[in-house]
């Protein structure tokens, strides 16, 4: 029997590089979506689920260290759904609220090993707030991610994606609604609990065009994570409480940095621009990862440094600081 395909996505203990919040590159998870891979060996026990006949489960010294334990079998891999809240209020306010659906499907370029992970996602963003008046209601992004994971040596393996998609209102498709985002990242294993993360990304967006990628991610035991990565550390611990202390349900606490935004071309006033946001976000967070069923996510966060930017001669706005809710669920 053919090998099943193999996808390289897992929430845990991989670092999830698109969940910068960006709206362009959706989380997260997901911000260039993607999700740089740990090295870590399954065992045969829990191979055998994933495997079209549990019969043919290898030996635990044949299997491949490159699969992660959720991976299923054939086309679909995962659907996610998130939502965020986002309010400040008072007389400078701009609030958002996103709602977001992608899923992910692996198909077998260039090989079953090495799957290219192919992720249609689309979002609505509701706006409104005084500090913005002339812009639309609400925004859309519809994108569609190529990404790529290869592991060259035992130490060293390569992440890459390219996203392109359509971002505005949708009154105006002419100037700067198309987009073509990307990133590569490289990982190396330092030491068995430490590795080396390096690389950038293309946000095509007239405020962050770039954004590097680097750091540290650092396990010291099974409780505890440290992904100082930049543009969002984290640190994680296990919550071992009864029902979530095994290894196929798990339960974390998490405190992050994040730096948001998007980019959006709109009609305002019988003219059509591009406005760019961006915010900074320090989040307090709680998430179930579930071998067999539904993972959660849920945040809260102080957002600040909030800025808006026409492409046009109108003048920049500054809304106040604000508070975060958000959630996420997939399968």
């Amino acid at each position: 029997m053919a090998a099943p395909l193999r996808a390289q996505e897992q929430p845990q203990p991989w670092i999830d590089l698109p969940a910068f919040g960006f709206a362009d590159e959706p989380a997260p998870a997901e911000p260039f979506a993607g999700q740089v891979l740990s090295f870590s060996q399954p065992s045969a026990e829990s191979v055998k689920p994933l495997l079209d006949d549990p019969r043919d489960a290898p030996p635990a010294e044949e299997i491949d260290p490159d699969r992660p334990r959720d991976a299923r079998g054939g086309m679909f891999q995962k659907a996610a759904f998130s939502a965020t809240w986002l309010s400040s209020g008072g007389r400078d306010g701009w609030d958002m609220t996103d709602l977001e659906l992608k899923t992910t499907l692996a198909v077998p370029v260039p090989s079953r090993r090495w799957p290219m992970l192919i992720t249609p996602g689309f979002a609505v963003h509701f706006l409104d707030g005084p500090a913005a008046p002339d812009l639309p209601a609400k925004v859309y992004d519809a994108y569609l991610q190529f990404r790529w994971w290869r592991r060259f040596t035992p130490r060293f393996g390569l992440d890459m994606a390219v996203t392109p998609g359509l971002y505005g209102d949708f009154e105006q498709t002419r100037d700067g609604a198309l987009r073509i985002t990307g990133y590569a990242a490289g990982v190396f294993n330092w030491t068995e609990t430490a590795k080396i993360v390096g690389g950038a990304s293309y946000l095509d967006r007239d405020d962050v065009p770039f954004l590097p990628i680097g750091g540290l991610i650092w396990t010291p035991n099974d409780e505890y994570k440290f992904e100082l990565v930049c543009p969002r550390p984290k640190i994680a611990k296990r919550i071992l409480w009864s029902g979530a202390d095994g290894p196929d349900l798990q339960d974390w606490i998490y405190v992050a940095g994040d730096l948001g935004g998007g980019i959006w071309a709109v009609q305002r006033a019988g003219i059509t621009d591009v406005f760019s946001y961006r915010d900074y976000r320090a989040i307090l967070g709680l998430e179930r990862w579930s071998l067999r069923g539904l993972d959660l996510r849920v945040e809260a966060a102080y957002v600040f440094g909030r800025k808006i930017e026409y492409r046009s001669a109108t003048p920049d706005a500054h809304p106040s600081d604000a508070v975060m809710l958000s959630g996420g669920l997939t399968y």
